[in-house]
């Protein structure tokens, strides 16, 4: 264990202490959009507004240190009071507490916990995306319903402010017809696209936070690689079944089946880039790694070959024979 740093007066004050502990989380998740909506100038509002969306990011990643700092049982009695807070700025509305807490508080703070027991990176980031793809679904659905309104109808209605926005030249038929088609798109793959990017960030997140912790010595849980994570068989057959939904059925269901599959499809994905990473790492390829991040995020369609190579990892763990992918 690296012999422990000491925390500055400030942070020991913010991380030791509920109350202050759990101010600042409040304030990671909603409170700088506040400030930014209320800044008179446009330029002060974009800057806070940058701001806020940073913080918001990394609010998971303070839920986790606390975590890794405190333990289970503190992160979520400072997840509870972020929360309540939450709930009293924002007029009583008990969505915004609830889901402050459970997406925020609860659903990381566990994660972060069993990333410190054995196979925890695999486990982790299975209950991470397991808590998160469910509360991504059962927001839309129990928004729908309350909307009378389908799965899909509702997604695009989310999106309508953002369309709303764009200016149409001279009521151009043409350039509404291409807007509402790209409406229509985006509606189609919201939710897996919005699941999917927030585990991304999210697992990015307690991944850093464990850094942090190790670095000020704080962290006791197993020193878990971070290119050990995987995903079960569960995983690759409700993938598969995703599909077919996705193909067969009609209405909601196929709704469901198409973000269900695109949200999964991106965490093999993950997987696939995790194996071949470790793949060139085993081989000291360093430059071949740099190059398969810069054509992923320069060639989206990259993307499909790792799906594969995830998928596949599953049932044959590539991995098995990378001896230095796991520090032999």
């Amino acid at each position: 264990m690296t012999e422990p740093k000491q925390l500055s007066p400030a942070a020991a004050f913010l991380l030791t202490r509920r109350v202050p502990c759990g101010l600042l989380l409040a304030m990671m998740i909603g409170g700088f959009a506040v400030f930014a909506g209320t800044a008179g100038q446009p330029a002060l509002a974009m800057m806070l507004g940058l701001l806020a969306v940073a913080m918001n990011m990394l609010a998971p990643a303070l839920v986790a240190l606390i975590t890794y700092g405190g333990g289970l049982a503190y992160a979520l009695q400072v997840s509870a009071l972020a929360s309540l807070l939450i709930f009293v700025a924002m007029g009583f509305a008990p969505a915004s507490g609830i889901l402050s807490f459970v997406v925020y508080g609860g659903i990381v703070a566990w994660a972060a916990h069993v990333f410190t027991g054995n196979n925890g990176t695999a486990r982790s980031g299975q209950w991470l995306a397991a808590g998160l793809g469910l509360s991504v679904m059962l927001v839309l659905v129990i928004n729908a319903l309350a909307g009378g309104m389908d799965l899909r109808s509702y997604t695009e209605h989310l999106l309508q402010p953002f369309f709303a926005g764009m200016q149409v030249p001279d009521g151009d038929p043409e350039v509404q017809a291409a807007l509402s088609r790209s409406r229509a798109m985006m509606a189609q793959v919201l939710p897996g696209l919005l699941a999917w990017a927030m585990w991304i960030v999210w697992w990015g997140d307690i991944v850093l936070a464990r850094s942090v912790a190790l670095r000020y010595g704080f962290y006791e849980g197993r020193d878990n690689d971070v290119l050990d994570l995987h995903f079960g068989k569960p995983w690759a057959y409700l993938f598969l079944a995703a599909l077919m939904v996705a193909n067969l059925a009609g209405g909601d269901a196929q709704f469901a089946g198409t973000n269900l599959a695109l949200f999964i499809g991106g965490l093999l994905a993950v997987q696939g880039v995790v194996v071949v990473h470790s793949w060139f790492r085993a081989r000291k390829m360093q430059f071949l790694i740099g190059l398969m991040y810069v054509m992923l995020f320069f060639w989206t369609a990259m993307i499909v070959p790792f799906v594969i190579v995830g998928l596949m990892d599953i049932w044959f763990d590539f991995r098995r024979n990378i001896d230095s992918a796991h520090g032999g």
